[in-house]
Parts: C-alpha cells; sequence; structure tokens
C-alpha cells in the first residue's frame, strides 16, 4: 500500500509540473504581445512627436516669412514718409508704420514661442528615440528568451509525459481509476497531505483517530471531508522531490 500511494504522489506531482508547464506556455504569446505593443506605442509616440516638430518648423518658416514680408513693407511706409507733402499724409502713414513694427513685434514674439516649443520636443524626441530602442532591445532580447522557455517547456512536458506512462503500469488499475476520478472532480488535486491533524487541501480537521492510523502507515485513507486519498505530510515514506521531474535523463 505505501508503495502504490508513493507512486501516486508521483504521479501528481508530475501532473501538477505539466499543468504549470502548459499554463506558463500559454502565457508566452500574451507576453510576447505586450512587448510587441510597448514597441509599437514608443514607436507611435515618436512619430507623433516627429510630426509635432515638423508642424512647428513649418509655423516658424512661415511667421519668418511674413515678419520679412512685413519689413519690407515698413521699408515702403519710410521711403513713402520721406515723399509726403501734407501734415495728414505724414501722421497717416507714421500709423502706417507703427501698425506694421506691432504686427512685426507680434509675429517675432510666436516665432520665440515656436523656437521654444522646438527645443522642447527636439529634446522629448531624443528621449523617445531612447526609449524606443530600449523597447526594440526588449521585444528581441525578451522575446528570445521566451520563446526559448516555451521550447524548453515542450520539451519538459514530453518527458514528464513518458515519466507518467511508465508509472501507470505500476498502479492497479482500481486504484488508478479512483485516483482519475478524485482529480477529475476535485479540481485536479486527488491526492492531499495532513498536517497537524488538517487536511491541507480542504483544511477540515480530521478526528483523532484517524490522525493516529494515518500515523500507522498501513492502509489508503480518504479525507472524510473531501474524500481525497491523504497521507502523513513530512513522513519519510513520501518525501519526494519535484526538482528533476522533467529533466532530460
Amino acid at each position: 500500500m505505501q508503495k502504490i500511494l508513493q507512486i501516486l504522489i508521483e504521479l501528481q506531482e508530475i501532473e501538477k509540473k505539466v499543468r504549470a508547464l502548459v499554463e506558463q506556455k500559454a502565457r508566452t504569446p500574451r507576453q510576447i504581445a505586450a512587448l510587441k505593443e510597448e514597441e509599437q506605442q514608443a514607436e507611435a509616440r515618436l512619430l507623433q512627436q516627429q510630426e509635432m516638430l515638423e508642424s512647428a518648423l513649418k509655423l516658424r518658416r512661415q511667421l519668418e516669412r511674413e515678419v520679412e514680408d512685413l519689413e519690407v513693407r515698413e521699408a515702403r511706409s519710410k521711403q513713402k514718409l520721406l515723399e509726403v507733402k501734407s501734415n495728414k499724409e505724414y501722421q497717416a502713414t507714421l500709423k502706417e508704420i507703427d501698425d506694421i513694427q506691432a504686427l512685426v513685434r507680434g509675429r517675432e514674439d510666436k516665432i520665440i514661442e515656436q523656437m521654444e516649443s522646438i527645443e522642447s520636443l527636439q529634446r522629448q524626441i531624443q528621449e523617445q528615440e531612447h526609449l524606443l530602442t530600449e523597447a526594440r532591445q526588449r521585444m528581441e532580447q525578451e522575446g528570445a528568451q521566451l520563446e526559448k522557455e516555451a521550447e524548453k517547456a515542450d520539451a519538459m512536458i514530453a518527458n514528464l509525459k513518458e515519466q507518467k506512462e511508465q508509472l501507470k503500469p505500476q498502479i492497479p488499475a482500481d486504484y488508478l481509476k479512483k485516483y482519475q476520478f478524485l482529480r477529475a472532480n476535485r479540481a485536479g488535486v486527488a491526492i492531499a497531505p495532513v498536517n497537524k491533524g488538517t487536511c491541507q487541501v480542504c483544511h477540515m480537521n480530521l478526528p483523532p483517530q484517524m490522525v493516529i492510523d494515518l500515523q500507522k502507515n498501513k492502509e489508503m485513507m480518504h479525507c472524510p471531508s473531501c474524500q481525497r486519498i491523504i497521507y502523513l505530510e513530512g513522513h519519510e515514506a513520501y518525501q519526494l522531490s519535484s526538482q528533476g521531474l522533467g529533466e532530460q535523463k
């Protein structure tokens, strides 16, 4: 009985490891997609900032052309000032010059604002280029590592399934059937350790006499609450390390 229980515990550990590896492998596409999404977002932000910079540069060039045109108009008005005959025409020309100069000052203020915006955008672009480079490196390095781990998980799963098939013939058919039934109907856990008189899966206390019988280790016993097969945690007969499970021999 002890030997059968040892094999069943080992079988459960193998199936637990397979389930964990399958879940790990299932996360891989999502993790790679998240890395790709991070890279795409960094690239989109960089493109947006570059477009904003181009718009700012275009606006500055437009303002500079407007200033040049206004300065030409101002020069003409000043030349006209030298040619006027009446005081009324002189005053009107002076006002015209003042209006043009006010327009020039307004354009120059906007040019300064655009220059400050351009400098800020250039700094942001430089920072974003660095972030994009990092995102691409993560995608390349971590993506490759995730794919490598997925391949390793495949190999371990195959090896674990082989170990599982080697164990099954060593288990009497009725015990294997009972184990499989419990595993299917008890959330994948057919065998539960008992510690300090408590089932470590359903967390219900066992009757004292059952704990005593369990210590004798003479028959297969079940938790009266969850019906799982139980064994005494820490018992030397059931010390099982899953460290090497799934590794190639």
